[in-house]
């Protein structure tokens, strides 16, 4: 078994970029002796306020706060609201020397209307930032792409409308969730998923927010940032017994294409979404089996849970594994909410498993208490946030395997990210691969529910 290192020559292992100018990930031996390098669970950033040009954003408008990675200048991307109407994003670097994130001025993608469901991506093959949101007067769905400098500047695009609101319909657009668009990495095609106020659910209680999950292809312009959009299509069947089905999407890179998840009859429900001669297209849709588990409760009332209708992160993809890792909710705290597993072949069949894990944390869940789920690809972990009861936002960092399931490394002792238990709802996670920032650690972002600000952390999951 290799040996479990912490440092060499006084230098923490976790420090250390090479060892006899061979770079630390590729040195397997050290003095004859196998090497592994061990970094410890911590809080790499603490809970704190998210900045604009080194102050702290205080009109944030109590909306989403969301977050993407920038590969391509190695920044963080967090988006949220203003509270005197817009929205906006800040582009970070980490700063070694003072331990945080150093962020630029405001890049207003919205200048007045209000904002709700903020979503973002970002676009690798096209080197750019993917924005959706509802907003205006009349609930209006739009969407905007960006190139990102730099300097943290952000050049966008003309805004495009992709669903006209309640002045048009005399119906709202709904569930745009912080986790309602994705990018494919291969083509820069973007998905957005929401309900239509277009298709309404038949027999529904309330026919001005019920609306069946649907879904639409973007596409970015090849000469600027702006952009087209496809015809919108039905991704789930919602039932009348069932009011604000909620959809969330991710990119699937093993099979490049996108899995939604959905509770159009208050269960939990997945299916493949490929592109389709330009539109989007929906196939194999899979429930998971399990009585009582929900995505956000009966008429998003579930109390228990671990992101339900208020937390932005739902879901996400283990790249190790192949894997999706889905948060549970419940309508009573009589059985623990769940992490369970499913998987995507790409052609045929969304499965989900027979693995599951009970959460540890995530006990209390309402409009201004909920958590989320994020897989940090620099060390195959997942990691695992929420409130406990009246104590803490804590986190469980686990280990996945298809034979074996979920092992949690923290159980005994969680991760305290703050001890306001209004400090942390709709978050969000970065979802791919950040090992160039910070090491690989993980950034999450949420709103402060009673200031109405962005905060964010950055977690070591360890290894």
């Amino acid at each position: 078994m290799a040996n479990n290192i912490k440092t060499v020559n006084g230098i923490a292992a976790a420090n250390i970029k090479a060892v006899n100018g061979i770079a630390a990930a590729s040195v397997k031996n050290y003095m004859g002796e196998a090497l592994e390098l061990s970094v410890d669970i911590a809080i790499a950033v603490s809970y704190r306020a998210v900045e604009a040009s080194g102050s702290a954003i205080t009109d944030g408008g109590g909306s989403e706060t969301v977050c993407a990675y920038d590969p391509d200048n190695n920044f963080v991307l967090v988006a949220c609201r203003d509270s005197d109407g817009g929205g906006k994003v800040v582009a970070g670097a980490y700063n070694s020397t003072n331990g945080d994130i150093d962020f630029g001025a405001e890049q207003h993608f919205e200048t007045s209307n209000a904002t709700s469901g903020l979503s973002i991506d970002y676009d690798t093959s096209n080197n750019r930032v993917w924005l959706a949101w509802i907003g205006g007067g009349d609930n209006t769905l739009y969407a905007r792409c960006g190139t990102v400098a730099s300097d943290k500047t952000i050049s966008y695009g003309t805004r495009l409308t992709i669903e006209d609101g309640y002045d048009t319909h005399s119906k709202y657009n709904q569930g745009l969730l912080g986790q309602g668009l994705a990018v494919d990495q291969s083509d820069g095609k973007c998905l957005v998923v929401w309900n239509d106020p277009t298709d309404s659910i038949s027999g529904a209680s309330d026919t001005n927010s019920s609306h069946h999950p649907t879904g639409v292809i973007l596409t970015k312009n090849a000469e600027d940032n702006d952009i087209t959009k496809s015809s919108s299509i039905r991704m789930f069947n919602g039932t009348s017994g069932h009011t604000y089905p909620m959809i969330k999407c991710h990119y699937d890179p093993d099979n490049e294409e996108w899995v939604a998840i959905s509770d159009p009859a208050n269960d939990i429900r997945a299916c493949r979404i490929y592109n389709n001669s330009g539109a989007p297209a929906s196939d194999d849709e899979s429930t998971f089996g399990t009585s009582g588990h929900s995505l956000q409760g009966p008429n998003h009332g579930a109390t228990v849970g671990v992101a339900g209708r208020y937390g932005g992160s739902t879901f996400t993809y283990d790249t190790n594994e192949n894997t999706f890792h889905l948060g549970t909710s419940r309508a009573s705290g009589s059985t623990a909410p769940l992490i369970i597993s499913f998987t995507n072949d790409g052609s045929s069949a969304i499965a989900f498993t027979s693995n599951n894990h009970s959460v540890s944390t995530g006990t209390t869940l309402s409009s201004s208490k909920a958590g989320g789920i994020a897989f940090c690809a620099a060390r195959n972990r997942i990691f695992q946030w929420g409130v406990n009861g009246t104590t803490n936002i804590n986190a469980e960092i686990l280990t996945y395997d298809s034979s074996g399931g979920y092992t949690s490394q923290n159980s005994g002792s969680l991760m305290v990210i703050t001890t306001d238990t209004n400090g942390f709802k709709k978050g969000n996670a970065i979802h791919v691969d950040t090992s160039s920032f910070l090491s690989g650690s993980l950034m999450i972002t949420g709103t402060e529910d009673d200031s109405a600000d962005p905060y964010y952390f950055i977690a070591e999951c360890g290894s």
